[in-house]
């Protein structure tokens, strides 16, 4: 009864909050459904990455296409040099984008589809015909048609270096706009990371079982040219769902133009040592990854199972996910991102040395493959391992969007893309460091000269790997004979296990943790708590609140919401908190009570956090910043046009000099130089776009009707196809035809709009460039006008409440309508349905 009652409490939890969110939150069920359900086609796509990507550890590249490790190596390098411009491009596009569908949601079909079609053609372009194109001699001292092929797989990879990055990108980021609430964010995490695993859960299941089916190992090209095709299909399918059931939610003024110049934005993110932290954790931690073929290598070269038996295998393994996914929210809840990913890590460490002893010692059987026992005892170990690592699949997002949310406090901008061309800072070091991984594989025996001696080895050659009907050197010959020349691929050195790999392996399981201990370190320098995350949200709607009021737009939500913050930060901000260590809250037994102190305690700090927003205009710091903005707020925008750059130079150079012994002397000097820096920026931009031609503010409301229009044109659009779905249901051809021609008109009306807006939103761009400096002092000066008026905005709360609860339920009534619609429509259905079957029977 229990059981039963649960289940009909959550059933009637989804129903509820289905198309309309939680209190508190901002995403509904059904939007939390099609995140998660359509990312398994999101990671479809991205299964078919592992094997396409330049990657010094990939096992495709290297085994099946037949690239040297070393001239892998030196593509990976052209490809990821190739790709920093493209990242630049794709941030640009991404911070500049205004698009009712989003910053993220366009670019998930727009990018996959791509994606999907390279990855096919990949696998499908005939690499063994390319003699007919380049013939059989050499170039470079190599065969031309490795040559070729080599330059081939580079050309792929540069294309992917844009859509792929792109579109994975734009996938994993929606969930940093889809709420600002941190906690909702880790619990979506959570449930899309459990849902989404499904797909490399599937994909790891077919790949082996379509080998076993062929006869053959993971190293048949043939394998991944039956699968990809279908994969990458569903993969799409499931990929609208996102794109067609989602909405982001970014908390900014509606009168805020999002146009930011590509060096501003980086200098921005360059100031986030959140970003730093994060990012050296990667950097450092590079040789984890040492591991990450072991699995592989121990079916398809240690014949420690067969295929089918490795399909079970990874199924498994990848079970272990599941569980660390599920946990992750309550952790991150219990005791917070930063401690979750330290201990998790530290467990990552422990696992990774476990698998050592099991490449020592009596491992290979009297067959001259590895002992039955190895393949599932390893997996054992990576089972663990996995199981902490997937934690990671909730914590880096749920990081990720705080330090962007920390971002927007700091500067005023939601900069999201900008962070990957700045993370680009990191390519160089990764083209460093990712050398060390297969020169090293190169020098313990992963060569083509021991490749080649192995595959001369007839001792090693009439080996059989469990499940296959022939001997390796016979797997070798048809392969050869399907144009892959595995006889001399480097990876083929691994078929002598005594002598090559379980060396090899014993090497990196030391070097991975290594690596593991080395991420974990920059972890205990980040004191981004949830906390804290809370009261940068709490404040950047503050702000906005006070932004709207002064450009008089109204909205009643954030107005409600804004003045309830302020409201209770004014009056928690001089409570004493409770305590102020964990000790303090143990000493309350009771559960219930300790957790109520603790957020009210919370609720205390964030509230002093809001008050010193409001109030910083009282501190030095501010006093001496708000006299800098207004000397130049008052000198008016004309001052642009008299000013030097010998005068912006003697600005910079004088705010250099500035003392910078105390930390308050330290942030003014900051403050000076960036005004500075601010001012020759300025200068530069007004000189490119408007010297000799007027200046002067452009109308916002030109700009807003032209985003009204284009909202209404979508709104049509969207009413028209409802039309048309309707009239092609009643196989009525006139209407359908008719509707088809209003589509089209519309359509193309929205496009002159959208071209419209775009001239228009750069008009809007060249000059705030050119205003920059005035423009981010008319911004604090009048941030502190406005603050002054809270008596005028907190006067409208409750006309704005009533609006408020006025608009919710109607929105309550329009969903019974739709719902009651919906149920009669289904009735009606079920009637014809029930009429047609009678009427056949009376025939």
């Amino acid at each position: 009864m229990s059981l039963t009652q649960t289940v009909k409490d959550g059933v009637d939890k989804v129903r509820t909050y289905w198309k309309t969110p939680p209190k508190g939150r901002y995403m509904t069920f059904k939007e939390i459904a099609a995140y998660s359900g359509g990312g398994i086609g999101a990671y479809l796509i991205v299964c078919m990455s592992y094997p396409c990507m330049l990657a010094t550890t990939n096992t495709f590249l290297s085994g099946v296409i037949g690239l040297d490790l070393t001239d892998m190596y030196i593509l990976y390098v052209i490809g990821v040099l190739s790709g920093i411009p493209l990242t630049a491009v794709r941030a640009n596009i991404v911070d500049n984008t205004r698009n009712k569908a989003g910053k993220y949601r366009p670019y998930i079909l727009r990018m996959g589809i791509p994606c999907a079609l390279i990855f096919v053609a990949m696998v499908w372009f005939p690499y063994d015909k390319l003699n007919l194109i380049v013939g059989d001699g050499q170039i470079f001292g190599k065969e031309a048609v490795y040559v070729a092929k080599c330059v081939i797989i580079l050309a792929f990879n540069i294309a992917l270096q844009f859509f792929y990055n792109f579109f994975y990108d734009a996938y994993e980021n929606l969930i940093h706009v889809l709420s600002p609430n941190s906690q909702e964010r880790s619990d979506v995490a959570s449930i899309k990371s459990v849902v989404y695993s499904f797909g490399p859960t599937v994909y790891n299941i077919i790949i082996p079982l379509i080998a076993a089916m062929f006869g053959t190992n993971q190293t048949d090209i043939v394998v991944y040219r039956f699968a990809f095709p279908v994969i990458g299909v569903i993969g799409i399918l499931l990929c609208f769902v996102v794109y067609a059931n989602t909405q982001e939610k970014i908390i900014q003024a509606k009168t805020h133009v999002v146009q930011i110049k590509f060096i501003d934005a980086f200098r921005a993110v360059a100031k986030n040592k959140y970003f730093w932290i994060i990012s050296l954790a990667s950097w450092i931690g590079f040789l984890e990854t040492a591991y990450s073929n072991i699995l592989y290598w121990l079916c398809n070269y240690g014949g420690a199972c067969s295929n089918a038996t490795y399909s079970i295998v990874t199924t498994v393994y990848g079970n272990a996910s599941l569980w660390g996914m599920l946990a992750a929210p309550f952790a991150i809840r219990k005791w917070g991102k930063k401690n979750v990913q330290i201990v998790t890590n530290i467990f990552n460490i422990i696992f990774i040395l476990c698998m050592y002893p099991f490449f020592m010692g009596d491992a290979v059987g009297d067959d001259g493959n590895l002992r039955g026992y190895i393949i599932w005892a390893i997996m054992a170990c990576l089972w663990l391992n996995a199981l902490v690592a997937s934690f990671a699949h909730i914590l880096n997002p749920s990081i990720q969007a705080d330090i962007r949310d920390y971002q927007q406090y700091r500067t005023g901008e939601r900069i999201d893309g900008m962070f990957s061309a700045v993370a680009t800072i990191g390519s160089v070091i990764t083209l460093i460091t990712a050398s060390v991984l297969p020169a090293l594989q190169k020098k313990l025996g992963m060569n083509t000269e021991t490749a080649t001696a192995v595959t001369s080895d007839a001792s090693i050659m009439s080996r059989v790997l469990p499940g296959t009907d022939e001997n390796i050197g016979t797997l070798l010959a048809n392969q050869l004979a399907n144009g892959q020349d595995n006889f001399t691929n480097a990876s083929s050195a691994l078929y002598d296990v005594t002598g090559v790999l379980l060396p090899l392996l014993r090497i990196l399981v030391i070097v991975a943790a290594v690596g593991a201990a080395m991420n974990v370190v920059p972890y205990f320098f980040y004191d981004l708590t949830e906390k804290k995350q809370k009261a940068y949200i709490s404040v950047i709607k503050v702000r906005a609140l006070f932004e709207d009021y002064s450009n008089g737009i109204k909205n009643d939500a954030a107005l409600v919401e804004g003045i309830d913050i302020i409201r209770n930060s004014r009056e928690n901000a001089n409570k004493t908190p409770f305590g102020t260590n964990k000790k303090d809250y143990k000493k309350i037994k009771n559960k219930k009570e300790r957790k109520q102190i603790m957020e009210a305690d919370e609720q205390i700090e964030i509230s002093k956090f809001v008050c010193d927003e409001l109030d910083k205009f009282s501190t030095d710091l501010y006093k001496y910043e708000l006299a800098v903005q207004k000397e130049i707020y008052s000198a008016g925008l004309d001052a642009l046009k008299t000013m030097t750059s010998e005068e912006i130079n003697n600005r910079i150079s004088e705010a250099k000099a500035m003392p910078s012994s105390t930390p308050e002397e330290k942030e003014k000097r900051s403050f000076a130089l960036d005004v500075a820096r601010d001012m020759k920026a300025s200068y530069n931009a007004y000189t490119k776009y408007f010297a000799g031609k007027d200046f002067v503010a452009p109308d916002y409301s030109d700009l807003q009707k032209l985003f009204d229009d284009e909202d209404a044109c979508d709104d049509k659009l969207k009413e028209l196809y409802i039309n048309l779905k309707a009239a092609k249901k009643e196989k009525d051809s006139v209407a359908a035809s008719a509707i088809k021609s209003e589509i089209k008109a519309w359509e193309a009306k929205r496009e002159e709009i959208k071209k419209a807006s775009k001239a228009e939103t750069d008009r809007h761009a060249y000059f705030a460039r050119a205003a920059k400096f005035y423009l981010n002092a008319e911004k604090l000066v009048k941030q502190e006008e406005n603050y002054k008026h809270y008596d005028d905005i907190a006067a409208k709360y409750e006309e704005a409440k009533a609006a408020k609860e006025k608009a919710e339920e109607e929105a309550k009534e329009q969903a019974l309508r739709e719902k009651e619609e919906q149920k009669a429509y289904a009735a009606q259905l079920k009637a014809e349905k029930a009429a047609k079957k009678e009427a056949k029977k009376n025939k």
